[in-house]
């Protein structure tokens, strides 16, 4: 015991020496130097610093890093919190002053607006219309593209010719429900699917027609598309009525 006493302390006399370009003995000052050191490396290894919030609670160590906090974690993320809460406040202000709607695009049109309005009945329609199945009031509709059956709040209304093509956006016989991945993102791909799937089910001779009917010249204006509107909203709560179907919208 004494020995590793003896060794420790020539270590430390060594790392003293090497420090202070000194070299120690162990003579009896100097092995008393080297205990009191000793001693007090141990006093401060075992000392704990605590450091305590604002709010009470004790501010753990910092980690991979020598500046200590100033608020614990709890006192932090509620700072967090309030920044972007702010941020979100401010944002929203900034875009009620621009009259940009949340997208950070540009306040649309009364006539954008009843388009889109025109576009969500005759939506609603086509997928009423042509279901497959309805089990109680849950409409369920084919695919146009698979033949697989989604419940309609999962589908889109799927049109052959686009809806740039405005005689032929509101035609019943260009549309079907269409799952949305093949109309989204598909739509170039199952084209010529989607075409042969609903020749089958129209004929050559309605097939043809809508085909003519889309190099024509349509209405693009708000009395169209609010008249548009009322068409499909009346029809679509008829179907409602008759086969007593669950709104999801």
């Amino acid at each position: 015991m004494r020995y590793r006493k003896f060794q420790l302390l020539r270590l430390i006399l060594r790392s003293l020496s090497n420090k202070f370009n000194h070299t120690f003995k162990l003579k009896g000052p100097d092995i008393l130097l080297a205990l009191l050191i000793s001693k007090a490396m141990k006093n401060q290894a075992s000392k704990k610093v605590v450091h305590i919030c604002s709010c009470g609670r004790v501010i753990p160590p910092p980690f991979n890093s020598t500046i200590w906090p100033k608020i614990c974690p709890s006192c932090d993320r509620i700072k967090r919190n309030k920044a972007l809460l702010t941020r979100s406040h401010q944002s929203r202000e900034k875009v009620a002053r621009k009259g940009c709607n949340e997208a950070g695009g540009k306040k649309k049109s009364p006539k954008s607006l009843a388009m889109e309005n025109a576009d969500t009945w005759f939506s609603r329609f086509i997928r009423i219309k042509y279901h497959f199945r309805i089990v109680n009031g849950e409409v369920f509709c084919k695919d146009i593209i698979t033949g697989v059956p989604y419940n309609a709040r999962n589908l889109d209304n799927g049109h052959y010719y686009s809806r740039d093509y405005k005689t032929t956006r509101y035609e019943e016989d260009n549309c079907r429900p269409q799952n949305r991945s093949s109309n989204r993102f598909r739509g170039e791909a199952d084209h010529e699917k989607f075409g042969d799937n609903l020749k089958k089910e129209i004929g050559e001779e309605r097939f043809k027609r809508i085909e003519e009917l889309h190099r024509l010249p349509g209405q693009d204006n708000i009395m169209f598309y609010n008249e548009m509107s009322d068409k499909y909203r009346k029809l679509t709560n008829k179907l409602v009525k008759q086969f007593d179907v669950k709104k999801w919208w």
